[in-house]
C-alpha cells in the first residue's frame, strides 16, 4: 500500500488501516485453500502460482503493519489502549505469516497429500480456513465498535461472532485428531521422512486456527475493558 493510500486509511479512522490489514490477512488463509486444491491435483503450475499469490499477499500485511505501527497517533483520545491495538494486529498478522511457512514447506519440498488422507486432510485445511476467516471478520468489525466506544448491540454481536470462532476452532482440532489417526494408520505405507514433514504441516494447519482464536480472545479482552 502507498504511503498516499495509508493515510487517506487513517483520516477516515485510527483504525481503518486495521480494517484494511485484517482484509488482507483473510485474504491470504483463503488462498491456502486455493494452494491444497492445486497440490490435491498435482498441478504444480497452480501451486507455484498460489504461493506467490500467499507470499504477495503476506508481504501486504506486513507492510501495512509497519505502517499501522509508525503512525497509528499516540495522543489520540481512544476508547481503548494504544498498546491493545498493536498487539492485536500483532495476532492477526500471524495468520498470514503461518499460511505462508505452510506453503513454503510444502512447495520446498513437493510434498504431496497421500491419498489415504486426502479426504480428511482437506477438509482439515477447510475448517482450519474457516476459522481463520471468521477471526479477520470479527476484527472487521472493528471500525463500528470504535464509532459505539466499543460498547452496545455491536459489541454483543461481536461476542457471538467470537463464539462462532470458537465451534469452528474446536472442529478444526477434531478434524486435526482425524487427519492425524489416518496418518498414523499409513505410517508404513510411506518413507519415514515424509511422515516427519506430514506431521509438521498438520501441526502448523492446527496453528493457524490456534492463532484465529486468539486474535477473538483479543477482541473480547478490549471489550471487557
Amino acid at each position: 500500500m502507498s504511503r498516499g493510500s495509508f493515510l487517506d486509511l487513517l483520516a477516515q479512522s485510527p483504525v481503518k488501516p486495521m480494517l484494511e490489514h485484517a482484509l488482507i490477512a483473510g485474504n491470504c488463509t483463503e488462498e491456502l485453500g486455493v494452494f491444497i486444491a492445486a497440490l490435491n491435483e498435482n498441478d504444480w503450475q497452480g501451486v507455484i502460482k498460489s504461493r506467490e499469490r500467499i507470499v504477495e499477499l503476506e508481504h501486504e500485511a506486513d507492510d501495512l503493519k509497519r505502517e499501522i505501527r509508525g503512525h497509528l497517533p499516540k495522543s489520540l483520545f481512544l476508547p481503548v489502549p494504544r498498546a491493545d491495538l498493536l498487539d492485536l494486529i500483532r495476532l492477526v498478522d500471524r495468520l498470514p505469516n503461518t499460511v505462508k511457512d505452510i506453503s513454503g514447506l510444502m512447495t520446498g519440498r513437493k510434498m504431496q497429500v497421500p491419498d489415504g488422507i486426502r479426504a480428511s486432510f482437506t477438509d482439515f485445511v477447510t475448517k482450519a480456513v474457516n476459522t481463520a476467516r471468521q477471526a479477520s471478520e470479527s476484527v472487521e468489525r472493528l471500525d463500528d465498535l470504535f464509532r459505539v466506544a466499543f460498547r452496545g448491540e455491536v459489541a454483543k454481536t461481536l461476542v457471538v461472532l467470537v463464539q462462532q470462532l470458537d465451534v469452528l476452532e474446536h472442529e478444526t482440532d477434531e478434524a486435526e485428531i482425524a487427519v492425524r489417526s489416518e496418518l498414523f494408520a499409513i505410517e508404513n505405507d510411506i518413507t519415514p521422512i515424509e511422515v516427519i514433514f506430514l506431521y509438521e504441516v498438520v501441526k502448523e494447519i492446527g496453528e493457524l486456527a490456534d492463532r484465529a482464536q486468539q486474535v477473538g480472545h483479543r477482541l473480547l479482552m478490549l471489550i471487557a475493558k
